[in-house]
């Protein structure tokens, strides 16, 4: 009788003689994919000519010192100064030119037909003043612009982690109060209004000893600014994860104190709230960004 061998075990046999004495044979590791590029600490937006800073995630201290809460947030970018008159007057350009209809807000009332700022021909606090701050904004006014621009309006959140850094600090640049000596970190109302060199607004960037941990200017005094939450007092829980604020409301959100205001109000945990249509001399905003999904924008030159 013929024995015949399968060829399956043929080729098993053969292939086991070219393997070394004592070797085992072991399945190839997967190769670890590659790691992610860094995102850039700085990016500029084209379509206003802002820059805007990285502000990583991570948690963070929120809220007033004697009840912080600890709160979560994804990365984000935000504006490193406020919106200036001589962007916000790009802006109404595009207004002017297509309507507002593919920036307006859903809620914004129908009476509502323009986005001309309260105070846009004062002569200390309008578009003549073109680096400083624009004021005299409604929030349908501010969101319009950042949708415009291809951003949003900051979380109350995110607009203290940005002021704030990780460590819950009292003011963006430390403890230390806004005027000292001869040294002021913000445009506020000090001994007098004026004092600082400015009686009215200040050109954005004119106090870099104010500057955040992560280097955004004037979140302390020059203007208010606006946030994208309803105004309610925060949550009882003490823990939160990239907190947006309540769903419905009478007011919004507004942060930094301004050029009028005493040091107190400039601590970055107070907040203040706002009719949404409220319009106010010492009010503008900043905008921030979500990280692209794909690839980032080009970094700041």
């Amino acid at each position: 009788m013929t024995c015949r061998t399968p060829l399956a075990a043929l080729l098993a046999a053969s292939l086991l003689s070219l393997v070394p004495t004592g070797c085992i044979l072991r399945p190839r590791a997967a190769e670890k994919p590659a790691a992610a590029a860094p995102l850039p600490k700085e990016i500029r937006n084209a379509t206003d000519d802002s820059v805007l800073l990285l502000v990583p995630g991570g948690e963070g201290l929120m809220g007033l010192p004697s009840q912080p809460k600890r709160v979560t947030l994804k990365p984000f970018y935000m504006d490193r100064t406020e919106v200036t008159n001589a962007q916000y007057a790009r802006f109404l350009a595009a207004v002017a030119k297509q309507g507002d209809e593919a920036w307006r807000h859903p809620d914004q009332p129908a009476s509502k037909k323009a986005h001309e700022p309260a105070f846009w021909t004062h002569e200390q606090l309008g578009a003549g003043k073109a680096d400083c701050p624009v004021v005299g904004v409604d929030w349908f006014d501010a969101y319009a612009y950042a949708k415009w621009a291809d951003k949003r309006l900051p979380t109350e959140a995110e607009w203290e982690r940005a002021a704030r850094g990780t460590d819950g600090r009292i003011y963006p640049w430390g403890p230390e109060p806004p005027e000292k000596g001869f040294t002021f970190r913000a445009n506020f109302y000090g001994t007098h209004l004026g004092a600082d060199g400015f009686p009215f607004t200040a050109p954005v960037g004119s106090f870099p000893l104010g500057a955040s941990p992560v280097g955004c200017l004037d979140m302390a005094g020059n203007v208010a600014e606006w946030c994208a939450d309803w105004f309610a007092p925060l949550p009882a829980e003490t823990r939160l994860v990239n907190p947006t604020g309540p769903a419905q409301g009478t007011a919004r959100v507004t942060k930094g104190g301004g050029w009028n205001l005493g040091a107190d109000s400039l601590r970055s945990f107070n907040r203040w709230p706002l009719e949404p249509l409220g319009r106010a001399s010492n009010v503008g905003f900043r905008c921030a960004k979500d990280i692209p999904v794909e690839s980032p924008a080009l970094p700041a030159k």
